[in-house]
């Protein structure tokens, strides 16, 4: 085994190059979907509670919620594109609590749970 990388490394060095450079690109992205998997699968990670801090995207991904369902909830107009926006700022701009954010999403996610096709 080694004397092939030897071979590969004095023949085709720039082609081995390349060939680790693939996999180190491969695995940074294998680790990233475990990760995400395994955090979003965790129970805790499901149906939280609002805080400021979160992003729209965040809250999607917590509820399971696809962009059509949660835009309007969040006060999202249709063909918006999606913006880094924290939920507080979200509900300054709409002149309401996260609170009331909060009980708009849970309404949402559960029309849209009550009407899934699993």
């Amino acid at each position: 085994m080694l004397a092939r990388v030897k071979v590969l490394w004095s023949h085709h060095r720039g082609l081995l190059l390349a060939f680790i450079a693939m996999l180190c690109v491969a695995g940074y992205f294998a680790v990233n979907a475990v990760a995400a998997a395994i955090y979003w699968n965790d129970p805790r990670h499901q149906d939280q509670a609002l805080a400021g801090w979160m992003t729209p995207r965040y809250v999607a991904q917590s509820y399971d919620l696809p962009p059509r369902i949660l835009g309007p909830a969040l006060f999202f107009e249709p063909g918006d594109p999606p913006r880094r926006r924290r939920l507080e700022d979200i509900a300054s701009a709409n002149n309401v609590t996260l609170e009331e954010l909060q009980q708009r999403v849970i309404e949402a996610a559960a029309a849209f749970r009550d009407g899934r096709d699993d």
